[in-house]
């Protein structure tokens, strides 16, 4: 398989569909029965967990659009944003990855961002860094910033 394209099996027909990696992100459906297909191999649709080891392959190498929130697990404000980020991570499945890195855990890449205050949310596309936001956001402002990288 070519690295520039990931094949997504139908799950209606089960024909196998060959996806640019460039278009991740869009809609996407099998070319034979028109049937949407699933990006949640790459897109789960939850949040995953995210160090400073595997920073550079979930985050910078991945080709697709990426939130990610560096957070702290006693941040009153990351707690009472986790739920949101959760709902909007399965609403946004097959479409944009989620993950979150703890700064308490995984110094090496809050200081290689200067993370000074948490929550923060970095938005990537194709590795790089599009836009970031501070503090607990309105779902509004973080579907918004969303818009930049899909």
């Amino acid at each position: 398989m070519n690295p520039e394209n990931a094949i997504i099996i139908c799950p209606q027909c089960g024909t196998k569909n060959r996806i640019p990696m460039s278009r991740w992100g869009d809609r996407a459906f099998c070319g034979k029965c028109r049937t949407a297909l699933p990006f949640f191999r790459y897109f789960p649709g939850q949040i995953v967990e995210v160090t400073d080891q595997t920073f550079k392959s979930e985050v910078l190498d991945f080709p697709g659009p990426v939130l990610l929130e560096f957070f702290a697990p006693w941040c009153g404000y990351c707690q009472r944003l986790a739920p949101l980020l959760d709902q909007i991570a399965s609403e946004y499945a097959g479409r944009v990855k989620f993950a979150k890195l703890n700064v308490d855990k995984n110094f090496h890449t809050a200081s290689q961002y200067a993370i000074k205050s948490t929550p923060t949310l970095f938005f990537f596309k194709e590795g790089r860094l599009v836009a970031r936001l501070l503090g607990a956001q309105p779902r509004g402002e973080i579907e918004r910033h969303l818009t930049l990288i899909l």
